[in-house]
């Protein structure tokens, strides 16, 4: 994101940048904020989760994979965001130090009563 960035890029960046953090934090509430009762997830190494129930439930497992010194680093965010529809991206470093993992992230997001929701998330492991 450059200089022109829009308002509302810089709110789904802030949006993103403290889901990173929930999941650092390993804050459930936090990490399920923001998102559509209805979203879609592809995760590593699930098959599709739609639903925000099934969302909460997939980060219990990825929160003991962290351990305590794990974490969820977001590296080159880009995010383009139209009147009611958006979309980011980026890079994931997450883990914990001696066990590290790349993820590539795409969000699709919607604007609900004036307010940003994810409403898509797609992770992929990036090959070494």
């Amino acid at each position: 994101m450059g200089s022109t960035e829009s308002t509302d890029e810089k709110q789904i960046a802030g949006l993103i940048t403290a889901w990173a953090q929930a999941i650092t934090n390993k804050d459930i509430k936090g990490t399920v904020a923001h998102h559509t009762t209805d979203m879609l997830m592809y995760d590593v190494p699930t098959e599709a989760l739609r639903g925000i129930e099934s969302y909460q439930k997939s980060w219990r497992p990825f929160f003991a994979w962290l351990g305590t010194d794990g974490g969820f680093g977001l590296d080159k965010l880009e995010v383009t965001a139209g009147d009611t529809a958006a979309f980011a991206t980026a890079m994931v470093h997450c883990g914990s130090p001696s066990d590290q993992l790349r993820v590539r992230l795409t969000v699709g997001l919607k604007k609900v009563d004036g307010e940003w929701q994810i409403a898509h998330e797609h992770h992929s492991v990036e090959s070494p």
